[in-house]
């Protein structure tokens, strides 16, 4: 008899409450099911993109930034509710900054062995020039990022 082995423990994954996050967490509580894995869900608040619809808005500073927190969490909590629905183990957290930099750091900080991440929106003009939070995630990590990119399917398609 063949003893199985985990090839996933840790799985974080980023989400910004797009549909592609939702296809990346739902396709993570897949994978913990299988491979026995913790869940890690990371949101980010990015204060380049904080800064600028402060000040294109004209809103104060805290005012967007607590609107700002609160959608963040309402989504955590869905997701969180789903992944618990699945069975799966789940840790979530609300993070500030640099969206790749914070989600690479999480990733280390909880010693990951897996980035499952959908197609993360661009970052304003800079994004435009620099490329989406989901390009410079692979780009830097050192461990394998599955990118859920939408579709037909049930999870729509993916890449690794």
């Amino acid at each position: 008899m063949h003893e199985r082995t985990s090839l996933f423990h840790r799985i974080v994954i980023p989400v910004d409450g797009s549909r592609f996050s939702y296809h990346a967490v739902e396709m993570a509580c897949e994978l913990a099911l299988v491979h026995g894995s913790r869940l890690f869900i990371v949101h980010v608040i990015d204060s380049a993109v904080e800064e600028q619809v402060c000040r294109l808005s004209g809103r104060p500073m805290e005012e967007l930034h607590a609107d700002m927190e609160r959608s963040a969490g309402a989504f955590l909590r869905d997701m969180e509710r789903m992944v618990l629905e699945s069975g799966a183990v789940v840790t979530t957290v609300l993070k500030e900054g640099v969206p790749h930099e914070v989600i690479l750091s999480e990733a280390d900080r909880w010693q990951a062995d897996l980035v499952v991440m959908g197609k993360l929106g661009r970052r304003g003009i800079t994004g435009i020039l620099m490329g989406s939070v989901a390009q410079r995630v692979i780009e830097f990590s050192h461990i394998p990022v599955l990118l859920a990119i939408g579709g037909e399917g049930r999870h729509g398609d993916w890449r690794l």
